[in-house]
């Protein structure tokens, strides 16, 4: 597959720069790595997805656990949330692979521009203070052990059948159930992506849909951008980050739609 040098610092740039984004705002590296494999690498869908998983688990780790040993990662929640979520994570990996490749492109084409648009909009703080303000989470703090073992299954299913980590969608649960403060939950939704991420693409690579090259580039792209994004986590703002991301994911899923459609 890496039959130029050129193509080899093109996927550890692009982990690299998953790895950075994740490490400090939370989310996964599947907007940057799916589009790579896909249309940079002729990969199937389903071996894009399967490489993402084991991406966003070199992340989760990494950056998981600077942020632990910064106090700034809760462990039982994590329990809570691997258990459910590893379980739903394989089964969504099978999903995914009896899916037709057209269908999931379509829907991950929309997901990434979907997640970009959200991002150029406000941010992570804008976004957040919007949903306190026009939703109603009584119900689901007063039952916050539940909340986590169905959000847990929930978003672990997504995982396993789309390549996304999960950890941005884990930080906006941490903070309104749980009531973490945001990079307490960065840090523990990046700690619980490890496990979910893991198990995906330990379930996506049995059945063959996984580019080992790919992840062990990527991969190491993405520990040095995790370290480093996690250790400034605490100096960049992440709305301004967000808007910038944003308009990079956007582009990437404008391109994979244009690939679908090609």
């Amino acid at each position: 597959m890496f039959d130029d040098y050129l193509t080899m610092v093109l996927t550890f740039l692009t982990g690299l720069g998953g790895g950075t984004y994740v490490g400090i705002a939370s989310g996964t590296a599947e907007p940057f790595i799916i589009p790579l494999l896909t249309i940079v690498l002729g990969s199937t869908v389903y071996q894009a997805i399967g490489t993402s998983l084991a991406v966003d688990c070199v992340i989760g780790g990494v950056a998981g656990c600077i942020f632990l040993l910064k106090g700034r990662g809760v462990i039982k929640p994590v329990i809570i949330l691997a258990i459910s979520g590893v379980i739903f994570s394989v089964i969504g990996s099978f999903f995914s692979t009896g899916t037709p490749e057209s269908s999931l492109k379509w829907l991950i084409a929309i997901v990434l521009i979907f997640f970009g648009l959200v991002l150029i909009r406000g941010g992570t703080k804008r976004n957040i203070d919007y949903i306190n303000k026009n939703l109603d989470l009584t119900w689901l703090k007063q039952h916050a052990q539940l909340s986590l073992v169905l959000f847990g299954s929930f978003i672990g299913f997504l995982s396993g059948f789309t390549g996304m980590g999960s950890s941005g969608a884990m930080t906006i649960l941490l903070i309104f159930v749980m009531g973490f403060d945001l990079h307490t939950s960065i840090g523990t939704s990046l700690l619980m992506m490890f496990f979910i991420a893991a198990a995906g693409g330990i379930s996506h690579g049995f059945q063959g849909n996984f580019v080992f090259q790919v992840a062990i580039i990527a991969g190491a792209g993405a520990g040095v951008g995790a370290g480093a994004g996690s250790l400034f986590a605490n100096r960049v703002d992440e709305d301004k980050l967000g808007p910038v991301i944003g308009g990079i994911i956007v582009v990437l899923g404008i391109a994979f739609l244009i690939d679908v459609l090609l």
